[in-house]
């Protein structure tokens, strides 16, 4: 058993850096028109073209980024963990974002 769960995890360090920008983006994506409405709250005083320039300024530059780092350290934090808790770390991640998912688009 100690050797499949071992090929496994070395499968998935494989492709750990996918696994890592499939999480970051899914988070992003459920949470994003949170972050907008927060950023639409905060720009609501300023005039219509400084809102419009921090919109596109939010969209291209900040989650751009905030994807790109989140994305790093996430690959970091996995790769450093033993094969056991990889595995159940992924299928957990996932799982927990698939109910996230799932509750937001009810809400």
């Amino acid at each position: 058993m100690e050797q499949y769960i071992a090929g496994f995890a070395a499968f998935l360090r494989l492709h750990i850096a996918s696994i890592s920008v499939g999480l970051v983006s899914t988070v992003i994506t459920i949470y994003g028109s949170s972050i907008n409405g927060a950023a639409r709250k905060l720009t609501r005083k300023m005039p219509f073209l400084a809102r419009f320039a921090f919109f596109i300024v939010l969209c291209s530059a900040g989650y751009a980024l905030l994807s790109s780092q989140a994305t790093r350290g996430l690959r970091h934090l996995l790769m450093n963990l033993s094969d056991g808790k990889l595995i159940i770390t992924i299928f957990a991640a996932f799982i927990i974002l698939a109910l996230l998912a799932k509750s937001s688009k009810n809400a």
